[in-house]
């Protein structure tokens, strides 16, 4: 007949036993899922905490300025060669931070591409990352869409502080925005 203290032991070893096999799956199960997880990296959503080394971070989104100048095509092709957008501007605290960057890259506000176009339809503007178009910062008399083919946003318009709609095909530096909250791929 087994003693109480025997009865003990055995259970605590039984307890011991069961714990390290869960232990074991479970350490199985998130090898498992981080494999699964790098294999089908478009299905995972994943919020990062900062933004990659290079970017400049304000509220939920990350933003970077690039001097090599760039029609607004090619601006907006680089900024998705890094899962951003040419930049969007909110409200007014957006554009003063993206003045900021871009004058923390140049010393000066330098005339810049930002993702604001026309080119659609004249006189609608729209932000190519489908941001709502509801704050403006529209230099005086602008836009004018001069000679019928001004469809791209710049801001720092000759150094002022405020946008011009200019052809697109000018060569400016430019700036990106990335959302915090982006699908992995």
């Amino acid at each position: 007949m087994m003693r109480e203290t025997d009865r003990v032991w055995l259970a605590q070893m039984l307890i011991l036993n069961i714990t390290m096999k869960l232990l074991t799956v479970s350490a199985l199960l998130c090898a498992m899922l981080g494999l699964t997880t790098a294999a089908g990296q478009h299905h995972v959503e994943k919020r990062a905490i900062c933004c990659p080394h290079g970017w400049n971070k304000y509220g939920y989104r990350c933003f970077r300025y690039y001097s090599n100048p760039l029609n607004w095509a090619e601006a907006q092709r680089a900024c998705e060669s890094v899962n951003a957008n040419l930049a969007s501007v909110r409200n007014i605290r957006d554009y003063y931070f993206i003045r900021k960057v871009i004058y923390h890259a140049t010393h000066a506000n330098g005339e810049t591409w930002i993702g604001g176009s026309d080119g659609q339809v004249e006189r609608y503007w729209f932000w190519i990352d489908g941001t709502r178009f509801s704050y403006t910062r529209w230099c005086r008399t602008q836009p004018d869409n001069f000679s019928g083919n001004q469809n791209c946003m710049t801001m720092n318009w000759l150094g002022k502080d405020c946008w011009d709609d200019q052809h697109c095909g000018i060569r400016h530096p430019y700036v990106c925005v990335k959302n915090m909250l982006s699908f992995l791929g």
